[in-house]
């Protein structure tokens, strides 16, 4: 092709045709041009398709994490309000009655502390990569800054509160069974709590109802937290449907 656009000019030239040359130079030096615009074009075009198809799988992933967090999430809610009901109840008994073995059937644990492993690799990997502009749509980024700070917070407040449960455990010691079951040959060790040698015990009472309104205020803390992966799923949902809200 080159060779062929010379022959044209050089023919030009011997001719002596000065000015059809220059018409003719100016015209192929446009139609470089031309060919470099398009070829940038589609060199674009396949970039940002590259990035489209980068973004879809990381909003994939974003997606399926926050459906396994909130399940997560919703199985400690009821973990939490479950044992602070069972706690209340606990101590209601030990406070006004002296119930026999039956009435002490309660799956009650002071000083319970429950971890819960998240999955976040998607967005860690996005920031730490330094990746996260790949996510084109702010609002969305946004929401999930808005879920890493309040997850700092929350591990933060776990580790305070296992440090306390820790510190709280020496109240319940002196009232604690330990149970060796031996069922086909395995040896198992469980504890539990002498509750009938806890009756009328107010500073025991006391623990007890302290650590039912903290299990209490756990629940409400994750119903909040869980509330930031359903803005997740809800922004996710609607980019996928290309009808978010502006």
């Amino acid at each position: 092709m080159i060779k062929f656009f010379r022959k044209i000019r050089q023919k030009l030239l011997q001719e002596n045709k000065i000015g059809s040359y220059l018409k003719y130079a100016i015209g192929e030096i446009f139609l470089v041009v031309i060919g470099i615009l398009i070829a940038l074009q589609i060199n674009n075009w396949n970039e940002d398709q590259k990035l489209q198809k980068k973004e879809k799988l990381y909003l994939d992933r974003l997606k399926g994490e926050a459906i396994w967090n909130i399940d997560i999430l919703d199985n400690q809610i009821k973990l939490y309000e479950s044992n602070a009901s069972n706690l209340d109840s606990l101590a209601f008994l030990l406070s006004n009655s002296a119930p026999n073995n039956e009435q002490f059937r309660i799956p009650a644990t002071p000083f319970f502390i429950s971890a819960w492993l998240l999955k976040n690799s998607a967005y860690t990997e996005l920031v730490s990569s330094g990746s996260l502009g790949i996510l084109s749509d702010v609002k969305l980024r946004e929401i999930l800054d808005e879920v890493a700070s309040f997850q700092t917070i929350t591990i933060e407040t776990l580790h305070y509160w296992r440090d306390l449960s820790v510190a709280d455990a020496p109240l319940f010691q002196p009232y604690r069974i330990q149970k060796i079951l031996i069922v086909n040959g395995d040896t198992t060790k469980s504890m539990s709590l002498d509750y009938e040698r806890m009756i009328g015990q107010g500073e025991v009472i006391a623990g007890i109802q302290f650590w039912r309104l903290a299990n209490q205020k756990f629940a409400e803390g994750i119903v909040e937290f869980r509330t930031h992966y359903f803005k997740i799923l809800e922004r996710i949902n609607c980019l996928e449907k290309n009808n978010c809200p502006n």
